[in-house]
């Protein structure tokens, strides 16, 4: 007799066959027996009407402190149906934590990483999953950024590392991967990673060939130079033959400062030709959210500058200037306009503030930064193309991410990129096929997860269960964001983790690279 048994459902596997009606007994935390006739078991739930999927896993998000922070962000992931997310995203993770050159490393990070409200008690990534152990209701994978890794040598310093320097990086950087890191994660348009040498990338890309982990990248531009910075992280990929992966690969809608969707495409799969291996994630959403500070160019962040009235006005005219290119920053004020930009925290744009409080756009952007001191993210409206979204989204090898920010009044992805991939891009547009989408869903096998992500004999039981007619979530800006519908039942390892709108337990596990 099986430990659970879920019968009736109709199953997608998450290898793109067809889905199937079928009855799954699990032993333990292993799929044990998929067959076609009704089978018993100490528990067994009636899926009838219902698709059994792998369980969600969420391949590019900021979750690094999920099982630290508050209720309400830590379980938002399993409430969509993820059973494991990967962290440590876009350069800018926790770890490895160096005290004595980080804490201004500590406050650049809070509106990505969210606020512990403590001391970070910990300098790597045993430290770090030893706090979190117990606490997690999903399971977590982490990447080590390379802004982590420069804030650990030289803090936020607009410099190159020296000889000397680059070895320390390299050392620590290898004893993360040593204790079960998954792999790089490059923030190219981030301080400080947008200062990293090439000899700085190269090694690292070394040592993560020699590891078998990946390299994912936020890559230096998603503007009118995309191209140009999608080359520089395939060379890196050709010349360490280091397994790369572009983060939420995709350009702007307003194509004065963008490119198509196709011609990304293109370029992407003239590398795959060559044999260059590339994978590419995507969420779901129209609208965007980062820092508010990457209005500003990488050098002109430092806000005590700008008491000096002679300064304000050189970075005032610089960032209204059209033809003003920086390598590594995209000019977003521009891209969508203040009137665009919107700040969940106050409840209105910068334009709507800046008109209430009669001063210019401008003005108001740094007296909000220097106000919050740096700490807030932004939502950007009106930033991609739905229907680009959809054409990268049918590329093989385009899994999805929700890039969650667990901070402040989150934007939405957090709580319902999951549901919303089905709703939207399935059932109302039909954009993909659902065995496309649960196959891009849980795609932990692009980061060595390869008894994850599949309904399989032998395989982990990581399973949602969710009703398709039904599952969606609703894209609300005002940081009172409700949980999805839809999802039934999350099952972790064998276990029944959420039911009934309620989750049951914390049995999610820290889930390491093998050496």
């Amino acid at each position: 007799m099986f430990d659970l048994v879920i019968n009736n459902g109709l199953i997608v596997d998450g290898n793109l066959n067809p889905a199937y009606k079928g009855n799954i007994g699990i032993t333990g935390n292993i799929i044990m027996e998929i067959s076609q006739e009704n089978l018993a078991g100490r528990v067994v739930y009636d899926a009838t009407g219902l698709i059994v999927s792998p369980g969600f896993i969420d391949m590019h998000s900021h979750g690094d402190f999920l099982p630290l922070l508050e209720e309400d962000y830590k379980l938002s992931r399993i409430k969509q149906g993820v059973t494991t997310e990967i962290v440590g995203q876009c350069g800018i993770g926790p770890i490895p934590y160096n005290e004595k050159t980080m804490e201004e490393y500590k406050l650049y990070t809070q509106p990505i990483l969210g606020d512990l409200k403590s001391e970070w008690k910990f300098t790597d990534l045993n430290s770090l999953t030893n706090m979190t152990k117990s606490k997690m209701s999903h399971n977590m994978g982490y990447l080590i950024g390379l802004s982590a890794l420069r804030s650990y040598i030289s803090g936020l310093e607009f410099r190159s590392l020296t000889p000397k320097e680059l070895v320390g990086l390299f050392e620590i950087y290898e004893k993360q991967l040593q204790q079960g890191a998954l792999g790089l994660s490059m923030g190219l348009s981030y301080l400080p990673g947008v200062f990293a040498s090439h000899e700085e990338l190269i090694g690292l890309a070394k040592l993560t060939k020699e590891y078998d982990g990946i390299m994912m990248a936020h890559i230096r531009s998603h503007g009118v130079d995309m191209l140009k910075s999608i080359e520089e992280f395939i060379n890196l990929g050709r010349e360490t033959s280091a397994k790369i992966h572009i983060s939420h690969c995709r350009s702007y809608k307003n194509k004065d400062f963008g490119i198509e969707a196709s011609a990304i495409l293109n370029y992407i799969n003239k590398a795959r030709k060559e044999g260059v291996k590339i994978t590419l994630d995507q969420h779901p959403y129209t609208t965007g959210s980062t820092f508010l500070n990457q209005l500003l160019p990488p050098e002109d962040r430092e806000l005590n500058k700008y008491e000096d009235e002679k300064y304000y006005s050189l970075v005032e005219q610089k960032i209204a200037d059209k033809k003003l290119i920086i390598e590594g920053w995209d000019n977003m004020s521009l891209m969508v306009g203040f009137e665009n930009i919107y700040l969940p925290t106050y409840g209105y744009t910068i334009e709507e503030l800046a008109i209430k409080n009669g001063v210019s756009n401008f003005r108001e952007l740094i007296d909000i930064l220097k106000k919050e001191n740096g700490k807030i993210a932004m939502v950007v409206k009106e930033m991609f193309d739905i229907d680009e979204i959809s054409t990268l989204l049918k590329d093989e090898e385009t899994f999805i991410g929700s890039d969650g920010l667990p901070s402040g009044r989150p934007h939405p992805r957090l709580y319902g990129a999951f549901p919303k991939v089905i709703s939207d891009y399935v059932r109302n547009r039909e954009d993909i096929s659902l065995e496309q989408a649960i196959y891009k869903m849980t795609g932990g096998h692009i980061i060595g997860f390869n008894n994850r992500g599949i309904i399989g004999l032998g395989k982990i039981a990581d399973i949602v269960i969710f009703d398709y007619n039904s599952i969606s979530h609703e894209e609300s800006y005002s940081g009172l964001n409700k949980d999805p519908i839809g999802i039934e039942r999350v099952i972790i390892a064998g276990k029944i983790a959420f039911m009934n709108g309620e989750v049951l337990g914390n049995y999610g596990q820290f889930l390491r690279r093998k050496n």
